[in-house]
């Protein structure tokens, strides 16, 4: 995997997990960094960027996991095709957050 590059990068994608928890992740042109962006809560507008990594999974699941600024850690199960993510949050307090959400891209809009 070293070489490869995420079969995502360059793209964009809404990830909502209902109420206030609604983010915009945006995947660079290299692949090699995530820009998450709050749309949502007390949080809104806010913006990070940081560097991720990826494994593919079998049937289209990919594993992505960073470390945020704060040093909070997320680890994402997605499924782009089918539109599902369960996500794994550690907070810097020590909190433990697990989250199923939607997958949102333009490119969905068609089907």
């Amino acid at each position: 995997m070293a070489n490869e590059v995420f079969p995502y990068a360059g793209r964009d994608f809404t990830v909502n997990y209902g109420g206030d928890i609604i983010f915009r992740n945006s995947y660079s042109a290299d692949g090699s960094t995530i820009e998450v962006e709050f749309l949502a809560g007390e949080m809104k507008g806010q913006i990070m960027s940081v560097p991720f990594s990826w494994q593919a999974l079998p049937e289209g699941n990919f594993l992505i996991w960073w470390q945020e600024e704060d040093k909070s850690t997320i680890v994402h199960c997605d499924d782009f095709y089918r539109r599902k993510t369960k996500t794994f949050y550690t907070k810097i307090d020590g909190n433990f957050y697990v989250l199923d959400g939607v997958i949102s891209s333009e490119i969905f809009n068609n089907n």
